[in-house]
Formats: C-alpha cells, structure tokens, sequence
C-alpha cells in the first residue's frame, strides 16, 4: 500500500498547519469551522485522508481547534449532497455531535425527547447530531441505529454548558429535549467511522508536538554553557530511549490511522484500531515528554502541561477504550486464521 501523500494531500496538510498557527490556542468554534471554509478545508467532495492529514496539521499548532474540526467534519460529511445542510460546508452553521453513549433520547414520529451528554461543539446557532433511541423503532438501515439533525437554538432544546478541563476554546453541555423537531441523516456507524479516524488524527498531531518539546529540551541541554550534570542527562541512553519509543510508536499509530482513512471502504473495525493505537501512541508520548522535559512542564501554562490535559479528551471522544476493543473484537478477530 502507498502511503505516499499526494499534492492534494499535501496541501490540505499545510492549510491545516497554517490555520492552526493563526488561530489562537482557544479560538472559538465558529471561528474554526469559519476559518476552515476560508482556506478550503470543508470541501464536501474531499477524502477522508486529506481532511485527516489537515486536522493532524493543526492538532500540532492548536489542539482544540484540531478536535473542533475533525467533530465537524466528521459530522457534516454524513450530510454531504443535502441541501438542507449545505450551509454546513460554507462555515455558516457548526456541526456538533453527542461524544458520549452513556444516554441517549428517544425519537417518536420526528421529535426528539431526553438527554444527550457531552454534545460538543455547543455553538449559539449550531447544529447537533445524535443517534437516539427510537421509539417507532425505526433504523438506518440494516438495522443500524440512525442519526439525527436538531438545531441547536429550536424550540424544546436546552443546553447545560460544562466547564472542562481541556482543550480551551471547546464548549461542550448536555443537551435535554423536549418534543424537538429533528430531521433523520441516515445511519450513525458512517458518522462514528469517521469521527474515529479524525480523532486519531487529531491525536498525533498532539503526540508529534509532545515530541518536539521533549526533542528541543534534549538538545537544548547539550549546549555549551549548561551545567554538566544536564549535558549528561541529556545524552543518557534513557533519554534517548525515550524519544526513540515515541517517535516509533506515533509513527506506527499514524501508519494504522492513514490505513483505515484510505480504505476504500472503512470499517468500524479499522476506524477503532487506529483510535486505540493512537491515544495509548500519544499518551505515552506525553507521559515521556515529561520525563523530558523534568519538572518545568509542571507548571501551569506550560505546553506540556497543557497538552497532558488535552490528550484525556481522546480517551472520551467518539469511543472509549472498551467500546473500541469491543468494535476491534467483533469485527475483526473472527477473520483471524484459527491456529
């Protein structure tokens, strides 16, 4: 398989490090998806690689920004050819989505009723996507669960905004409704394959700046003028090891996570296999920058700091570590050869 990045590709890559550089680390939502539409990166029509490779870009520069928009684009290429969100793809309405399954609404005959947690991006004039529970037992399709459209600001919609502890600039809430109106998009495994692979994305581009900090303390301590006992330091074996180990682990995570976004047709399976391998890749990354970097990433403000908050939401969005190795178990171990 060629893994080669194509010009397209390519591309997509630098707009999504270039706008991840002009956005600020908090930047809010609708500037994102706003941004986003300016430099082309919400085309309806483009492969699911090329949006991966924009949101690893701009998870190096901005992670928050990076996870706004693999949620929104995650969630609006399910509507892609829609005319009734087209809006979605001009940066004009944000798509969010339910990241949690802990609870879910019912639908009844186009009317939503119950509570959705974590929904995220909550954005004043937004659009949620939820898969709920249908009461006239009603699918997607081969008896998948379908996913519906509400806005945001219609009636019967309450927002209860949570303050959390990462990723600034990301408002997330729980959303309770009471009788409103939704429209069906069709079934939720699309939407979720594709929020499992983004995420991935978005996690090594946090992985690969963790790197790069603990890279820089590294050689910064062999300069002349440091004490001998940082030069030493800085040249140990365990050092090295350390850096080595991330370094081989983020790039087979980023291998499984282009592979599953390239497939022609992608699997639950595929999109959780690459989300498993990139979040423990990208927390061990962390955890190793740490060690790097000693006891100034303790401080409040610094990027390490601030990344070892971040890297905890890839742990809860769009699937969390059992239900992956659930989705990995199912699907994939039954085609495994028996011994």
């Amino acid at each position: 398989m060629d893994f080669d990045l194509s010009d397209v590709q390519s591309a997509w890559r630098e707009k999504g490090a270039a706008l991840g550089r002009e956005l600020a680390g908090d930047a809010a939502a609708g500037s994102v998806v706003m941004g986003a539409a300016r430099e082309g990166l919400l085309d309806p029509a483009a492969e699911l690689m090329s949006i991966a490779v924009a949101v690893e870009a701009m998870a190096f520069e901005s992670p928050a920004a990076a996870v706004i928009l693999a949620l929104h684009s995650g969630t609006a290429l399910a509507v892609a050819g829609d005319e009734r969100f087209s809006s979605l793809f001009r940066g004009e309405i944000v798509a969010a989505v339910s990241l949690s399954s802990d609870d879910a609404p019912v639908e009844q005959d186009g009317k939503l009723s119950g509570r959705a947690p974590w929904v995220a991006p909550i954005t004043d004039h937004g659009i949620a996507v939820v898969g709920p529970r249908e009461g006239n037992h009603r699918s997607g399709g081969q008896g998948e669960r379908a996913a519906f459209a509400v806005a945001l600001d219609a009636p019967g919609v309450t927002i209860a905004p949570v303050k959390t502890a990462a990723l600034s600039g990301l408002v997330c809430g729980h959303v309770t409704f009471n009788g409103a109106a939704c429209t069906p998009i069709g079934a939720t495994l699309p939407i979720m394959i594709r929020l499992r692979i983004l995420m991935a994305a978005a996690g090594l581009g946090i992985g690969r700046r963790a790197l790069r900090e603990a890279l820089t303390t590294a050689r910064a301590a062999k300069t002349p003028g440091l004490g001998a006992g940082q030069a030493a330091a800085a040249g140990e074996q365990t050092v090295q090891g350390l850096l080595a180990d991330a370094a081989t682990e983020l790039d087979a995570a980023m291998l499984m996570t282009w592979k599953a976004a390239v497939a022609e047709r992608p699997s639950l399976a595929g999109a959780s296999m690459a989300k498993l391998a990139s979040t423990g890749a990208v927390q061990r990354a962390v955890e190793r920058a740490t060690q790097v970097v000693g006891a100034d990433s303790f401080q409040r403000g610094h990027i390490i700091e601030r990344l070892a908050q971040d890297v905890r939401a890839l742990e809860l969005f769009a699937g969390r570590t059992e239900a992956l190795r659930e989705a990995v178990a199912e699907e994939e171990l039954p085609s495994y050869p028996a011994t």
